[in-house]
């Protein structure tokens, strides 16, 4: 198996932390580890060798990856040219591989900001995972897990019949696919105990991905064909910005998820998910930095050592302070954090981006 990690993102629903120039993958947000850092060592017991591993990294941020990852080799890294989401950098990163290893291999592509309590877990899926795709031709798989609570950010995968597994590797037929339900729905598909939270993991036969992609989304196909061919590398900015599941995975007649029960998932892109991440204090609060809380609960406080953050009467609320700019804002609310980066490049305040 080959594992392709995902890092372009910029992680607007995490600024003021996550920056352009700094986005949250580089930075060690949960432990002493950078997100990237911490994602490459979760996959290395999966790796052969060096070249089963390759990063997919906007282009500017590729000198910033190979001090990180001082290991990776220097073409197992994947320039992207532009930000245009993850349909056209799957696509890329496929063409990328299929032209070193041929259509044939199996690849796990994988977000670099995932957090995951339990490898054990994490690896069984993966394995049968790849098990299942070298008997069932033309499938690709993706992982989900059991939503603990509403979140209108995420999609929802119905699971269908069972197909094959037990443990941390049931696959089952995708049945129905949600793609950020409003709340309400979003609280009948949590209370129903049918529909899986999806992770944004994908396992595929490269065959399998790229021939979708020539299916559904020629124009992006041809001019990933033709970068990896050494054809102008402008052509990928013309491309629509656009997810793999919108350009993908929901017109896929052969798709699968794997439920691992015991992986202790969660995506490390906003805030309210930090905060149940990060060690609480009695009060429910997660600090980090010099805090004075006073009648403060259920809240986290996020700033430098050397700045005070000092509050009174909190509750539910998320507070960020950085070198230039301060988020206060409902934890409820945290995902709406990306609107301020949008309101930003608007007003072209480019320099708090």
């Amino acid at each position: 198996m080959k594992i392709v990690i995902r890092a372009g993102g910029t992680g607007t629903r995490l600024w003021p932390i996550s920056r352009k120039d700094n986005p949250k993958q580089f930075q060690a947000i949960t432990n002493e580890k950078s997100l990237i850092r911490n994602t490459v060592d979760r996959v290395k017991p999966l790796l052969a060798g060096k070249d089963d591993l390759f990063i997919s990294v906007s282009r500017g941020m590729a000198g910033k990856l190979k001090k990180e990852i001082k290991e990776i080799k220097n073409n197992n890294i994947i320039s992207e040219p532009a930000a245009k989401n993850t349909g056209p950098a799957i696509c890329l990163e496929s063409c990328v591989l299929a032209k070193r290893f041929g259509e044939d291999i199996i690849v796990a592509s994988l977000p670099s900001d995932d957090y995951i309590s339990n490898k054990k877990s994490f690896y069984g899926m993966l394995r049968a995972a790849e098990k299942f795709l070298k008997k069932n031709s033309g499938y690709i798989i993706t992982p989900a897990v059991k939503p603990v609570y509403p979140d209108m950010g995420y999609s929802y995968i119905g699971a269908g019949k069972k197909m094959a597994g037990n443990g941390e590797g049931k696959i089952f037929q995708v049945a129905e696919w949600i793609e950020k339900p409003d709340v309400s729905r979003c609280k009948r598909i949590i209370k129903s105990k049918k529909y899986f939270c999806h992770t944004g993991m994908y396992i595929w036969k490269l065959g399998t991905i790229l021939d979708l992609f020539r299916e559904f989304q020629p124009k992006t196909y041809a001019i990933c064909e033709g970068i990896v061919a050494g054809q102008d590398v402008r052509n990928y900015s013309n491309l629509e910005k656009i997810t793999i599941e919108t350009a993908i995975t929901k017109k896929a007649p052969k798709i699968a998820v794997i439920v691992p029960e015991k992986i202790g998932w969660s995506d490390l892109g906003k805030w309210h998910v930090l905060a149940g991440i990060i060690g609480q204090d009695g009060r429910g609060n997660v600090v980090e930095g010099q805090t004075v809380a006073l009648d403060t609960k259920n809240s986290l406080i996020y700033g430098p050592k050397d700045k005070l953050i000092a509050t009174v009467g909190l509750d539910g609320m998320v507070v960020v302070l950085t070198e230039d700019a301060l988020l206060v804002c409902p934890k409820e609310r945290s995902a709406d954090v990306k609107s301020i980066v949008e309101e930003l490049e608007k007003r072209k305040l480019k320099k708090f981006i």
